[in-house]
C-alpha cells in the first residue's frame, strides 16, 4: 500500500506515439439535435456523442446566465469534429473534414484515444475509432460515461467564456473544475431537468466506474500530474453533483485545493505498483493491527477505551449479518471481523485498468488486477462498524450503519495517506491506493458478499468516503 495551453483533453496521454503537424435506460434521443458534427459517422458512438452534447448545451443554456451575470451562453465559435483515430494512425494526416481544426494542425497525435476542447479555435474534437478508448468505455460502462466525458470538455468551454485564467492556474485545478462542471450537469439530469438525457442513479454509478478509467497514471514527476487520480476526479465530480455550477465556478473553487495524486517514493514501491501480497494484507500484524491502532487513538482522544477487534476467517459471518451471503463483516457479539478466503481474493483482485496498444491505440480493459487497499478499505469499513458499536453504542445495521462506517473508513485513509511513516503511523498508503479505495467503495461495498447496498448508491458511498477523508471522524 505502502500542460498544454493549446488544448484541454479528457486525460493525460495514454499512447506513446509521436506524430507531427487523449441494466437501465440511460439516454434517449436520436442525436443531431441542433448540432452539426464534422465527420459524423452516423454510427452508435457518434450518435451517443450527439445526444450527450445536445443535453450538455441545453443544460448550460439554462444554467449559464445564473453564473454569468445574466448573460446568455455564447455558442462555440468553432466546430465539433469526429475523428477516426485508427485512420489518423494509418495516414499520419489530418482528416479532410478537420483540416481547419487548429489543435490537430499543431499536434495530430494528441487526438488518439482522446476527447478534447481546443482553446485555439473554441472547438471540441474526439476519437471515435471503435477500438479506441471512448467507444470501449461506452460499451463497458454505458452511454452515461460518454455524457460525463463531454460535459467535462464543455466545462472547459465554460471556463473560456467566464475568463478563467487557465494560462496561470495549475492544470489539475483547471481539470478539476471541468470535472465539477460535469457533476453539475449530471445533477440536473438526475433531477429529470433534461428531456434529452434521462439518467438514473444506477446508470450514474456505472458511469462513475467508467470515469475511474480516465484517471491519471501514477506520475513520475510533479509535471506529469494533469487531471488527478481517480479519487481526485470523482471528488470534483461529486462536488458538482452536490453543490452545482455556482460552486464549480465560484472564485474560491481553485483556492488551496488539495489532491491525493502523487508519485512513488521508493524503487520497491514502484516495482510492486504499491501492492502488498494478499497474504500480507491478511496478516494480523499489518492493516489489522493498524486499524486497531487508529481506533484506540481515536477513543483515547475522547476519553474512551477501544477494545482491539479480533480477526478471523470464516465462510460466512457467524452472527448472520444483514445478508446470509455476507462473507466479510463485523460481529459485535464477539468483537470480531470475519472474512472468507474466496471473497478476500476477489476483493484483492478487483481492479480494472485500461491497456493501450503502443502502435494501434487499441484499448482493452484488464480486469482482476491487484489492489491491496481495495480489500483494505473493506476491512476499514468493518472496523468503522466496530467504532460505531464500541464508542457510540450505535447500530451497525441499516443505511446509517453503512454510511457512517464508510465515512470512518475515509477518515482512516486520510490518517495513513502520507509519503513517509513514523512511529505513530507505521502503516502508510502507496500512490495507487486511493483509486483502489474509491473503486471498492463504488463497486464492492454494496455487494451482498460484503455489506450489501442497504438502499445506498455508489455515488452516496463515495460522497461519504470523501467526507470522512476531508473532515475526519468528527465530520461523520
Amino acid at each position: 500500500m505502502a500542460r498544454q495551453r493549446w488544448r484541454r483533453g479528457l486525460l493525460a496521454a495514454l499512447l506513446p506515439i509521436a506524430l507531427t503537424a487523449g441494466c437501465v435506460s440511460y439516454v434517449e434521443g436520436t442525436g443531431q439535435i441542433g448540432i452539426t458534427v464534422q465527420g459524423d459517422s452516423g454510427g452508435p458512438f457518434d450518435t451517443q456523442v450527439n445526444n450527450a452534447l445536445s443535453a450538455v448545451i441545453a443544460y448550460w443554456t439554462a444554467a449559464y446566465p445564473a453564473i454569468a451575470h445574466g448573460r446568455p451562453l455564447p455558442p462555440l465559435r468553432g466546430k465539433y469534429y469526429s475523428i477516426d483515430g485508427t485512420e489518423v494512425l494509418r495516414t499520419r494526416q489530418v482528416p479532410a473534414n478537420a483540416s481547419d481544426e487548429k489543435c490537430l494542425q499543431l499536434r495530430l497525435g494528441f487526438i488518439i484515444d482522446n476527447a478534447a476542447y481546443c482553446e485555439l479555435d473554441d472547438s471540441i474534437v474526439w476519437d471515435r475509432s471503435p477500438q479506441h478508448l471512448l467507444p470501449v468505455l461506452s460499451r463497458a460502462y454505458g452511454p452515461a460515461v460518454t455524457a460525463l466525458v463531454f460535459a467535462h470538455e464543455f466545462g472547459h468551454a465554460i471556463q473560456q467564456r467566464l475568463h478563467v485564467n487557465t494560462a496561470v492556474d495549475r492544470t489539475i485545478d483547471v481539470e478539476s473544475q471541468a470535472d465539477c462542471a460535469a457533476g453539475a450537469f449530471a445533477a440536473a439530469a438526475l433531477k429529470g431537468q433534461l428531456p434529452q438525457f434521462k439518467l438514473t442513479p444506477a446508470a450514474l454509478d456505472r458511469a462513475l466506474a467508467g470515469y475511474l478509467q480516465i484517471r491519471d497514471s501514477t506520475p513520475n514527476s510533479p509535471e506529469d500530474i494533469s487531471h488527478g487520480d481517480g479519487f481526485d476526479r470523482l471528488n470534483a465530480l461529486q462536488q458538482g453533483i452536490q453543490s452545482g455550477a455556482s460552486y464549480c465556478f465560484s472564485s474560491t473553487f481553485m483556492t488551496n485545493r488539495t489532491y491525493t495524486e502523487r508519485g512513488y517514493v521508493s524503487d520497491q514501491d514502484y516495482v510492486d505498483r504499491g501492492n502488498q501480497p494478499l497474504a500480507e494484507v491478511l496478516n494480523p500484524t499489518g492493516i489489522v493491527a493498524d486499524l486497531n491502532r487508529f481506533w484506540a487513538t481515536a477513543a483515547s482522544k475522547q476519553g474512551k477505551t477501544f477494545r482491539a477487534v479480533k480477526f478471523a476467517k470464516a465462510d460466512h459471518l457467524p452472527c448472520g449479518g444483514l445478508n446470509p451471503d455476507s462473507e466479510l463483516g463485523y460481529c459485535a457479539d464477539d468483537n470480531t471481523v470475519y472474512y472468507s478466503a474466496s471473497f478476500a481474493h476477489r476483493a484483492y483482485y478487483s481492479i480494472t485498468a485500461p491497456n493501450v496498444h503502443a502502435y494501434t491505440g487499441d484499448v482493452s480493459l484488464s480486469h482482476r488486477e491487484p489492489g491491496d487497499f481495495a480489500l483494505g478499505t473493506l476491512f476499514a469499513i468493518a472496523w468503522g462498524m466496530a467504532g460505531e458499536h464500541q464508542l457510540y453504542g450505535a447500530s451497525t445495521d441499516g443505511t446509517d450503519g453503512l454510511t457512517t462506517a464508510v465515512c470512518y473508513a475515509g477518515a482512516y485513509a486520510d490518517d495513513i495517506n502520507r509519503i513517509t511513516g513514523d512511529a505513530a503511523h507505521p502503516y502508510i498508503l502507496s500512490p495507487p491506493d486511493m483509486d483502489e479505495a474509491t473503486s471498492a467503495v463504488l463497486e464492492l461495498v454494496g455487494s451482498d458478499r460484503a455489506f450489501s447496498a442497504r438502499s445506498t448508491t455508489g455515488l452516496q458511498r463515495v460522497q461519504e468516503f470523501v467526507k470522512g477523508y476531508t473532515d475526519g471522524l468528527t465530520g461523520c
